[in-house]
Order: structure tokens, then sequence, then C-alpha cells
């Protein structure tokens, strides 16, 4: 059932974690058609998109006629170097913004999308271990990176040399740099900022009695970059995937309104998508 929404407001839908490959095409033209529905004026897909280059582009023509504008984010999995294929840096840098704009979609790593007073923009959110669960006795940094290197796959399927602290890092400076030209524009009162990895604690899935759960949340979460966000006083909603568990919550903080924050409840062969929140006190 389509969700209604306020007619001066934008409807905006995300969606995240298609992993076309493993997900069957089938199960995402499903999906496709229940965003169709919603007839939304944008449709934002928040990354890991497809296993391989041409998995990515296979989604993304799915998405082409559907009603609105469509952005795209990239996941780590969309990074992964399959068959031979391009590296993960010429991925990033040149394969899959040239598969995004060719399909007529908004490459959303370097662009902000605008619809009256509301802005949107995004990020992979690269994480940088500050999400893995706080310990009697903290962890180092090189405690994650080894582990990453024995364990995790983003080791075994990337190929850059960039450490997990330089790519957020450039991440992270590029999306805040965005937003800051939009807390400075008089033309804009909301802000959602939609990102691939979450950025605050209150989307995170936390085990205390699992340590080895606690250890993988270093590669499911920025919250470095979310510090840095929870000032902004345009900043309404976040919404992230990578997690596949879906979450809903607030952000409480000193100067503002809670910031509203969502992780979509996507997982493999059970695509899903949310409609973005608008405050419901305003007008």
């Amino acid at each position: 059932m389509s969700t209604p929404v306020h007619p001066t407001r934008p409807k905006i839908v995300v969606t995240s974690d298609l992993h076309l490959g493993i997900t069957t095409e089938e199960e995402l033209r499903l999906l496709v058609e229940r965003i169709a529905a919603e007839q939304p004026d944008l449709t934002v897909l928040a990354g890991d998109l497809g296993e391989g280059l041409d998995n990515v582009r296979r989604c993304l023509r799915l998405f082409q006629g559907i009603p609105g504008e469509v952005a795209v984010l990239v996941g780590n999995h969309d990074l992964w170097v399959h068959n031979g294929g391009p590296s993960s840096l010429e991925l990033w840098e040149r394969a899959l913004p040239d598969a995004v704009r060719e399909a007529g979609m908004l490459w959303l790593e370097d662009a902000i999308w605008r619809r009256g007073e509301v802005a949107l923009i995004g990020s992979i959110a690269w994480y940088d271990y500050s999400a893995a669960d706080p310990t009697p006795e903290p962890r180092t940094k090189e405690f994650y990176a080894e582990y990453k290197a024995r364990k995790f796959p983003d080791a075994f399927f990337m190929d850059w040399a960039y450490t997990d602290e330089e790519f957020s890092t450039i991440c992270g400076d590029a999306l805040c740099a965005r937003l800051d030209r939009l807390e400075s524009d008089e033309m804009v009162r909301t802000v959602f900022v939609i990102t691939h990895d979450p950025v605050f604690d209150q989307q995170m899935l936390r085990k205390p009695d699992d340590p080895k759960w606690g250890i993988i949340n270093a590669f499911f979460g920025n919250m470095t970059l979310g510090q840095r966000l929870a000032p902004l006083r345009k900043l309404h909603a976040v919404i992230s995937g990578h997690t596949h568990v879906g979450r809903q919550a607030f952000v409480e903080r000193e100067a503002g309104k809670p910031i509203v924050v969502w992780v979509i409840p996507s997982d493999y062969h059970t695509p899903a998508y949310v409609v973005a929140p608008y405050d419901e006190g305003a007008d």
C-alpha cells in the first residue's frame, strides 16, 4: 500500500543491500513493483547492488523505469573484484560512477539532490572500526586491521592500498563539505543523509554476550562520522543499510530536535525499502 506523504514534501524511498547475483532478478522485480506503486519523487539505492559489475548494471536497469529520479550509492560488495574485472580503485573512481550515469541516474557520492526546501546527500560512509563493541580494555586499530586481514571478506575481495581509516576519512570529508554548504543555504530547511554503513550507535545491533559479534561490528559502522553529523541543525534523518538488520531510533542532541535514524531491513532474497520520514510537527 502506498504511504501518504504531505503534498509539499518530496516522497523519498530508500532501499539497499539488493545483492543481485545472490538475490534473484525476480525477487528484485517484485521490490521494484512495490516501490513504483509508492510513486516516489526519488528512489535511493544505498549500496551493495550486485555481486560483480555486470550484476550492478543489471540491477540499475531494473530501476530505470521507476517513477521519479533515482540516486545511487555503492557498498563494500560493489567494490569487490570479480573474475578478473576492474580493480577496486577502478570500480570506485570510474566503472561504478560511469555505470550509474549511463543508466541516467545520480551518482550520490558527489552530488546534492534538492526539491524545494528539502535536500538529500549520501555516502558509502566506510567503516573505521569505531563501531566495534566497547570492551573493558580497548582494542587498538591494529587489532581490527589484523582481524580483518584474516577473517573479513573485504580483505580477500578488495585490492586497493587504502587503509580503512584513510578511505573513511576521504568519504567523511566529502560528505561533510556538502553538508556545510547546505547548512549555509537559506533555501534549505530539511536535510536527509543516506549512508551505506550506519553512523550512529542507535543503528547498531549489540550482542553483549557475543564477543565475536562485537569485533565484527568494527566493520559495520562509522561512529566517527556520526559525531561529525550530530551537531548539524538542519539534519533531520539518517537512513543506512549494510547490516541487514532493521532499526528505528532517535539520536537526542543538546540543541535542536532529535535526529531520526533508521537501518533498512533488507537482506539476501528479502529486499526491502523504507519511505523517508518527515517531522510530523512541521508545516
